[in-house]
């Protein structure tokens, strides 16, 4: 049977606030009865009183759905506000997930376990502000879902959602991104005008993909007509039908209010005075009737709605009234239709409001300030009680800013960063000096506004005098800053503050002092070597640094960023390996994956394409294990890059289409440029420069240019799309242009972005031997600091292009030193380049074993183009061979090559959807496209399907 959370059952009579609702009734089941197959988003929208919790309620306990329906509900209300995830917990009450064994709850296996910090009644985790977890719980609360969605559709309900708290807003919006073709409806009901813009338009965008909203409007006359009849017993005449209709304006609460005035003056004999309209209709109703009991039942029904509950001994001590009192007069509030059948919600929301509005504005402050007080002599949790506090102009008294701090601290650890940063906020406000709470709140709105964060790091400065303090201040500052591209700023307060630190603490005399050195030297190298401006002032600071051993994180990291700043500059590569492998030494998690995806980078530019990638492996692994969404999706593109230097464009594919399908489900989506320079590249050598020029003309990237990393790779496969294209001269111009790029920065590797190799290749193959000469001996010279195969490689084949009668020498060596290289595509282009030259000069059959070795190194990689051009040469030379088609597998897009190299495994479906952060649907769709275009009809021919290329 259905699953409800507050109860379930059709209604016996019609509901009189439906009247004329025909239309929307219809509209509201319809959408429902789709959730039990696909994806579906209701939001029911209109004035306070206006019908929308009886039409929400009417459609769910008449929608006719399957027997196998979970259906959770959750109604909002002010206190909401500030309870993160408060929202999701009142939908998920139903479930039980409430046991100090929540791991063993068959709905939380798997993936779902991420989410046990905010369904366990003590938060657990660390109390740092971290993305990352944010990223956790929402994909946990996601499989939450899909366990439930696993037994059957999902109705998710939840009224006045214009009070709903940001973090469920936040994972509405997740779960419903990540739902498509899932047995989902998410039904929401919202006031308008909502005082809360953000939540509006949130609301409209839930719907916007497919969903569908009901703007209720004022009921017209026949409608009136229908309800008041029915409530009355009676027709109403002209005049009062028309009285009707003036006073209420359609509003059906307002209109329930006057037939009730009406109905208690037909039973007295007398007339009812209808006095104002609107709202104060429906307020003087209610304190109307509260005024003909005895005054502690008003004291009563004012304490529900302060506490939001209807706890006996908690509503009696607020109200000065005996417990046993409280019951009583609950249940007569219940008959007085003030408050509802069960629970402590009012028969609606504007009734709780005119209770409150009524109090002197100095009785209520004292109201909600003894309401805190008694919950926190109850022990309620922290969150709970701040709900009250943060309602009252300023914590006043030390039990209440020690009550907040405790609710920021246990908000930060379930993920919810606004809800903190709300706590913080008056605690800050009264102790404007506080460097440690400042930081503190600076920590929480780096994850929801970066800026913000920076003004109050800065003010924290500004009051810190201990130099260690000052430091750890001005880390913080610069991984802020990295996030909104104000790194050069970063810098600037970080030289100052490390050598302050210097100068206070000298080399570190205890474990913590070093390790806070190599924390902040770390950094500055971090944050200097982000743009342009600032790489010769950084590099210098790190050849003054001692070579840390590498035993602590802080020292693995500042190794790791010591290689990079060594490799950066060009030599010498001895001892930029060297520290990167030791750097690599261990894997622990302190400080996140920073460390190794440093070092990958560092021996990808050695040749070391195995070691790379094995470092991108474990942070990919570890991310996966910890459920580090973002992480994991930042190290499926650097993997991308690395995979196509060696020239695996398939696998290379197969990850930038991960990261970027994964991120594009994310609230960070944006942040994604690697992993499309990376998909373009794919695009380019798999033969679609034209796709790939549309995908790098979508890249929006504030000052790109000022970058050193984003700005150099995305030139460079800017050129290759062009010259691929037939633009030489565009793609030449936009070579030079990251040349001088470059040097402007002073970076001397020569495979940084060898733009140098490509540009002489290019002016060479056109006759402008002088131009690619000059960019010869640049590439050389460079080479000679970083003399790594793959370099030695490039320089030889670029020499060879403007070398004259030495140019087969040069070739074979060229291609002699490549085979000792990771980089195979380059070993391929040397290999064609050694072809065509012997070719060119007559010596056919050794051209013929050199182009059919192209063709099957441009095959391997998967680079159509270049194996269809060694191909055409072959053709040319007298070989035989046929044309070049590709192996079944090769017209696999990226993700789908990369589910299927999973399936063969063995996993499920959704075991692979969890390993790769995607949805269950997401892999059906993947896999059935695989089965369609390799021919096959399931699993069990995957594997030799996928054979045809090597796997």
């Amino acid at each position: 049977m259905s699953r409800w959370s507050d109860g379930a059952g059709g209604a016996a009579v019609p509901i009189p606030e439906l009247f004329g609702r025909d239309r929307e009734t219809a509209v509201a089941r319809a959408r429902l009865a789709a959730g039990a197959t696909s994806r579906q988003v209701l939001v029911i929208r209109g004035q306070a009183g206006i019908g929308k919790t009886s039409l929400l309620r009417a459609t769910l306990d008449s929608a006719g759905l399957p027997p196998t329906t979970t259906v959770l509900r959750a109604r909002c209300h002010q206190i909401f506000e500030d309870a993160p995830y408060g929202v999701v917990r009142e939908l998920v009450a139903p479930l039980g997930l409430t046991s100090p064994h929540l791991e063993q709850a068959p709905q939380l296996h798997s993936g779902a376990r991420w989410a046990l910090p905010i369904l366990s009644p003590t938060a657990v985790g660390g109390t740092d502000a971290d993305p990352a977890r944010t990223h956790n719980l929402m994909h946990g609360l996601y499989w939450l879902a899909v366990n439930l969605m696993s037994e059957g559709p999902l109705v998710l309900a939840v009224d006045d959602v214009q009070w709903a708290d940001e973090r469920s807003l936040h994972w509405l919006g997740y779960l419903l991104r990540r739902s498509q073709d899932m047995p989902l409806c998410v039904a929401l009901t919202l006031r308008t005008p909502a005082d809360r813009p953000a939540v509006t338009d949130l609301a409209e965008e839930l719907a916007a993909d497919g969903g569908t909203v009901l703007d209720l409007e004022p009921l017209d006359t026949p409608a009136i007509a229908r309800v008041v009849a029915t409530r009355l017993g009676r027709e109403p005449d002209a005049a009062l039908l028309a009285e009707f209709r003036d006073m209420s304006g359609g509003n059906p609460l307002v209109l329930a209010r006057l037939v009730a005035r009406v109905r208690a003056a037909d039973e007295s004999g007398g007339r009812p005075g209808f006095g104002p309209s609107g709202r104060d209709i429906v307020a003087a109703s209610v304190l109307g009737r509260l005024a003909a009991h005895p005054d502690h039942v008003t004291r009563v029904a004012r304490a529900v709605a302060v506490l939001g509950t209807a706890e006996p001994e908690l509503v009696g001590a607020l109200a000065g009234v005996p417990g046993q009192t409280v019951d009583s007069v609950v249940e007569l509030l219940r008959g007085a239709d003030i408050l509802g059948p069960r629970g402590p919600e009012f028969a609606h929301e504007v009734l709780r409001a005119a209770l409150l509005d009524d109090v002197p504005p100095a009785e209520l402050v004292r109201l909600r300030a003894h309401a805190a007080r008694l919950l926190n002599d109850a022990g309620r949790p922290a969150g709970e009680i701040a709900a009250h506090l943060l309602r009252l102009p300023a914590p006043t008294e030390p039990w209440m800013r020690t009550v907040l701090a405790a609710a920021a601290e246990d908000a930060a650890r379930r993920g919810a960063p606004e809800s903190a940063v709300r706590c913080l906020t008056p605690l800050v406000e009264h102790r404007p000096a506080d460097v440690a709470l400042r930081t503190r709140l600076a920590g929480l709105l780096g994850q929801t506004d970066p800026v913000a964060a920076l003004e109050h790091l800065r003010v924290a400065l500004e009051h810190a005098e201990e130099p260690r303090v000052r430091a750890a201040i001005t880390v913080r500052f610069a991984t802020t800053a990295l996030a909104v591209q104000r790194s050069p700023e970063a810098v600037a307060l970080l030289e100052p503050a490390l050598d302050d630190l210097v100068e206070a603490v000298g080399d570190g005399r205890c474990h913590a002092d070093r390790e806070l050195l190599h924390h902040v030297r770390a950094t500055v190298l971090i944050s200097g070597l982000d743009e342009k401006s600032t790489v010769a002032r950084v590099r210098a600071r790190a050849r003054t640094l001692v070579e840390p051993v590498g035993d602590t994180a802080a020292e693995r990291q500042l190794l790791a960023m010591m290689a990079v700043t060594g490799a950066m500059a060009g030599g010498p590569v001895e001892v930029a390996t060297r520290r990167a492998h030791r750097a690599l030494l261990l894997d622990e998690g302190a400080l996140g994956g920073w460390t190794a995806l440093a070092s990958s980078f560092v021996l990808q530019l050695a040749d070391d394409f195995p070691a790379a990638l094995s470092a991108v492996d474990r942070v990919i692994a570890r991310s996966r294990a910890d459920g580090a969404v973002w992480m994991h999706c930042l190290a499926h593109g650097v993997r991308a890059g690395v995979l196509c230097h060696a020239g695996e464009f398939a696998e290379a594919g197969a990850d930038a289409s991960l990261s970027l399908e994964t991120a594009a489900e994310e609230s960070w989506q944006a942040n994604t440029l690697q992993p499309t320079v990376w998909a373009a590249l794919v695009a380019v050598r798999q033969g679609d420069a034209r796709r790939a020029e549309t995908m790098l003309a979508g890249v929006v990237r504030p000052r790109l240019d000022d970058f050193v990393v984003e700005n150099h790779h995305y030139l460079m496969v800017r050129a290759e799309a062009r010259a691929e294209l037939g633009d030489a001269d565009g793609a030449v111009e936009l070579l030079l242009r990251c040349g001088r790029s470059l040097a402007d920065a002073d970076i001397g590797n020569p495979l940084f972005t060898p733009w140098w190799a490509e540009a002489a290749l290019l002016l060479a193959d056109r006759g402008r031997i002088a131009e690619a000469v000059e960019h010869v001996h640049h590439g050389e010279l460079l080479t000679r600091d970083w003399p790594v195969p793959w370099a030695r490689g490039l320089a030889l084949m670029a020499r060879a292009a403007v070398g004259g009668r030495t140019a087969v020498d040069l070739l074979r060596e060229a291609v002699r030193v490549l085979e000792s290289s990771g980089a195979r595509h380059d070993l391929q282009r040397a290999v064609h380049r050694l072809g065509r030259e012997l070719l060119r000069r007559g010596d056919v059959r050794a051209a013929r074993v050199q182009l059919r070795r192209a063709v099957d190194l441009a095959t391997r990689s998967g680079a159509r183009p270049a194996a269809t051009r060694a191909r055409d040469l072959l053709v040319e030379a007298g070989g035989r061979m046929r044309r070049i088609t590709g192996a079944r597998a090769d017209i696999l897009t990226g993700s789908e090559r990369r589910v299927a190299r999973l399936a063969v495994e063995g996993p499920t479906n959704r075991e692979i959807a969890e390993t790769l952060f995607v949805t269950p649907r997401t892999v059906e769709v993947h896999l059935t496209s695989v089965y369609r275009k390799l021919g096959i009809t399931g699993r069990a021919e995957l594997a030799a399907a996928l054979g045809d290329d090597g796997g």
